[in-house]
């Protein structure tokens, strides 16, 4: 067993960890939702969308579910490829508030609350280490990559860090560590006022507070809605 002065800041290594890759499910202001929505053009509730009237506050409700990677004594998370490791399943909700500018980019700050969807499998072990339950904060950016105004349809890349803040769509690093980038398609429907989006593809990077590979999704499954707010 470890002294406790080791063990403390271990448990606050690892909530600090599982806390970046959870976070990465809930991206923008932009949602995530299932692929089937996100394929079928909505030309009867687009309007007259450009990149620039997507412009503004958003707010976002999501949830979802991925599978991280752990050392066999849940000590530490690792990367999926290393042998031998346990996966555990995790479920989340969050909500994201962001602002959008007329060229597309995004930054928002984000809180997200986790807890693996197996209790009798895992919560014994998570509550030894204090992570039976998750509540941690991200800042994400966004920068769109394509939009195409006749159906509202683009998409975008993004980075998220630990730290740093956003003065309206624009990010002030200082301070902020990089803890994972992807790739997102998204949708826009209701004359701009609503969003939708998938992740395409995303990966951590190894930082303090991350390790590279410890997510087994590359696209994870997760479900959302940002709606407009007023200014």
């Amino acid at each position: 067993m470890k002294p406790e002065n080791e063990a403390v800041p271990a448990m606050k290594l690892m909530k600090q960890r599982i806390a970046t890759g959870l976070g990465l499910l809930l991206l923008m202001a932009t949602a995530a939702c299932g692929p089937v929505e996100m394929n079928r053009a909505r030309t009867s509730d687009v309007g007259d969308v450009t990149l620039a009237s997507l412009a503004g506050k958003f707010k976002t409700r999501g949830s979802g579910v991925y599978t991280l990677c752990f050392r066999e004594n849940f000590t530490e998370t690792v990367d999926c490829a290393s042998a031998p490791h346990e996966e555990a399943p995790f479920e989340l909700t969050g909500v994201s508030h962001n602002i959008r500018d007329a060229a597309g980019n995004s930054c928002a700050f984000t809180t997200v609350t986790g807890a693996p969807t197996d209790v009798l499998a895992y919560g014994a072990k998570y509550a030894t280490w204090g992570i039976a339950k998750i509540s941690f904060t991200r800042t994400n950016v966004s920068t769109t990559t394509s939009f195409d105004p006749t159906t509202g349809s683009g998409s975008a890349s993004f980075s998220q860090y630990r730290g740093g803040s956003c003065a309206g769509a624009a990010f002030d690093s200082t301070g902020a560590i990089l803890t994972g980038t992807g790739t997102q398609s998204f949708m826009a429907s209701d004359s701009g006022n609503r969003i939708d989006a998938i992740v395409t593809s995303f990966s951590l990077v190894t930082s303090p507070f991350s390790v590279a590979g410890s997510v087994k999704e590359t696209m994870p499954v997760n479900k959302a809605t940002s709606i407009r707010e007023s200014d």
